[in-house]
């Protein structure tokens, strides 16, 4: 335990605008590992002592700043009628080890529709650079979920509009995977031009699109809300990641691997495609 919290001392005694950025994520790397093998043996009290120092170290990311005329997503149904956004906090660490055997570490992640924001944690405390952008504001509102823990990376806007990330140069912040659970179905049709040039603007060459599509109804008689609005098939939505340059993407991952469409057991009631493929299906595109 001593040797952690030492280990702590000196990685937070560093400033945070530093130039010897590679450094300091390796310090934090193995800081990691140190705290994983102390948190196993150590007592109550110890325990909760290491939460709360791994809650001020995930604070520290890199200065990357939001552009945006349209902080909320004010005409959908998952702003007016809240209820993912109000719920869901899917994590799911295989798909981030699954994107580090795939294209290396560390990896800069961005997560559209982002919820609780429980996937950029996991890229976090992995030790790579993710950030989240949801439509509504709610869990900002509430500080629900990460939002209270990492909220340098969790923003709002309309992500069918124009948006930019962006770091203190003024340089657009490119992404080497851009994900998008259980999302592009709650677009309606003449909004995912806007949708997909936000995914090119930040997509690095080489990058990886990943995402599930469901083909299900999803609607509220009692509001009249309806959350699924645009319900494709594949051939369908492959022309439109097409159309904007993207290429099919075969064999990285697994239907496991997914975060959602997986069965995953962190997201209440998901779908799996391995045993209901007539539920929806996955994408894997690069740039």
């Amino acid at each position: 335990m001593k040797q952690v919290l030492e280990a702590f001392r000196r990685v937070l005694g560093v400033p945070l605008l530093i130039p010897e950025v590679d450094r300091l994520r390796r310090e934090v790397a193995e800081l990691r590992k140190l705290v994983e093998r102390e948190f196993i043996n150590c007592d109550d009290r110890d325990r909760d002592a290491l939460i709360l120092l791994c809650g001020l170290l995930r604070l520290q990311s890199p200065n990357v700043r939001l552009e945006t005329e349209h902080p909320v997503a004010i005409q959908s149904d998952d702003h007016r009628f809240p209820r993912g956004t109000r719920n869901d906090n899917t994590r799911h660490p295989r798909f981030v080890r699954a994107c580090e055997m795939a294209l290396g570490k560390p990896l800069w992640h961005l997560d559209l529709g982002c919820a609780g924001g429980g996937l950029v944690w996991d890229f976090v405390i992995a030790g790579n650079n993710s950030f989240g952008i949801e439509g509504s504001d709610l869990s900002l509102r509430d500080q629900r979920a990460e939002w209270r823990n990492i909220p340098q990376r969790l923003f709002t806007a309309d992500i069918t509009k124009p948006f930019r990330l962006y770091d203190t140069d003024g340089r657009t912040n490119r992404f080497d995977v851009i994900t998008a659970w259980e999302v592009l179905e709650h677009i309606p049709q003449d909004m995912l031009p806007g949708f997909f040039q936000n995914v090119t603007t930040h997509l690095r060459s080489g990058g990886l699109f990943v995402a599930s599509i469901a083909t299900f109804e999803d609607r509220d008689p009692a509001t009249g809300a309806v959350w699924h609005v645009t319900l494709k098939p594949r051939e369908w939505w492959a022309e439109r990641l097409e159309e904007c340059g993207l290429t099919r993407e075969d064999g990285l991952f697994s239907d496991a691997d997914f975060v959602r469409g997986s069965g995953n057991t962190r997201s209440l009631g998901d779908w799996d495609v391995r045993t209901n493929p007539n539920l929806g299906f996955h994408v894997v595109y690069r740039r």
